[in-house]
């Protein structure tokens, strides 16, 4: 490896879990590593390793292992992602997190099954991905609620990091973005600095300070939320941003190093591939600036069902696009 090689941020890929091939895991990170890809991230499938409240299941458990095993014997770094969208039926029928004193007896005991059961082999947490985004699907209306489920969310945030702290290190996957009125109107504006608020303010103050502060609620400050992360990963949509949002990241976080996910867009992908050379451009430029430890991309495959959006760098047949040569470096 050159030192320009050695210096750079690492290549990272993102397996939703929703995209996890349980029968090829093993062979897909292989594939991965042959590729060059440094770090993975794969979110594990709640619903499927713990059907029920209390212990996890033991098939699933066995495909997880073997994955994080083979991923260790590779050299690749695996991250294990604890909670995406989809949560337990049991778990869903009893509020999940829009209630906050179940979410917050059953939720530590998931993080700390997860943490007994792949501790010894896991590269690092994801405990939360885009917990704005978890909140606006479980209440999008009324701003009084989703107020609530937000505070819910950012102490489910804590919990986990009390409970995996001093381990692999613990990421966070905040989605980011540059927000702007939709138009020229008081509401609009109003609307806006809220959203930089929840997007921003919000998870950068807590990591900060420790101080939870959420429009319309009296701030409050949580014990130990005050640098509960060992990196800070952000996740952006449009790659034309990502130097300012990272350059902001870093001004508005605790010293930590930062890791950045870019989700691909839909469409062709002779088109995915100059976003991913614009992505590429801009945290090259930020990587300057900040310690920028990882740069990723998600999805990292195609789905094997027909009729989904086909967004990865790596066809369901295995075969790495044009965009994936792109993003790794590879000619031809």
């Amino acid at each position: 490896m050159s030192d320009v090689e050695r210096d750079r941020p690492a290549r990272g890929v993102t397996i939703p879990a929703d995209l996890v091939d349980h029968d090829r895991l093993e062979e897909d990170l292989t594939l991965l590593t042959e590729l060059g890809v440094e770090e993975v991230t794969v979110g594990l499938d709640w619903p499927r390793l713990q059907p029920r409240p209390g212990g996890l299941h033991g098939d699933a458990v066995e495909r997880y292992l073997g994955a994080l095993r083979t991923g260790r014997a590779l050299g690749l770094t695996v991250r294990l992602g604890l909670l995406e969208r989809s949560v337990p039926a049991w778990f869903d029928d009893e509020g999940g997190f829009a209630d906050d004193r179940f979410a917050l007896h059953h939720w530590p005991r998931w993080v700390e099954a997860c943490a007994d059961t792949f501790g010894d082999d896991v590269g690092g947490w994801v405990p939360i991905d885009h917990p704005l985004g978890l909140a606006n699907a479980l209440v999008r209306d009324d701003p009084r609620r989703h107020g609530e489920v937000l505070d819910t969310i950012v102490t489910a945030w804590r919990d986990a990091w009390r409970i995996l702290r001093g381990g692999p290190p613990v990421v966070t996957a905040f989605g980011v973005e540059v927000v702007r009125p939709v138009d020229q109107t008081v509401q609009a504006a109003a609307a806006a600095r809220r959203m930089d608020q929840l997007r921003w303010r919000l998870w950068f103050r807590a990591l900060h300070d420790g101080i939870v502060s959420i429009p319309g609620r009296a701030d409050r400050e949580v014990a130990d939320l005050a640098g509960s992360c060992d990196v800070v990963g952000v996740v952006v949509r449009h790659e034309a941003d990502v130097l300012g949002l990272l350059l902001r990241t870093a001004e508005m976080s605790p010293e930590r190093p930062l890791a950045v996910t870019l989700l691909l867009p839909d469409g062709l992908d002779k088109d995915r591939e100059p976003a991913v050379e614009r992505y590429l451009a801009g945290t090259g430029e930020a990587a300057v600036e900040v310690d920028l430890a990882t740069v990723a991309v998600n999805p990292a495959f195609d789905p094997t069902a027909s009729g989904r959006p086909a967004r990865g760098i790596i066809t369901r047949d295995r075969e790495l696009k044009d965009s994936g040569r792109r993003f790794l470096g590879i000619e031809g």
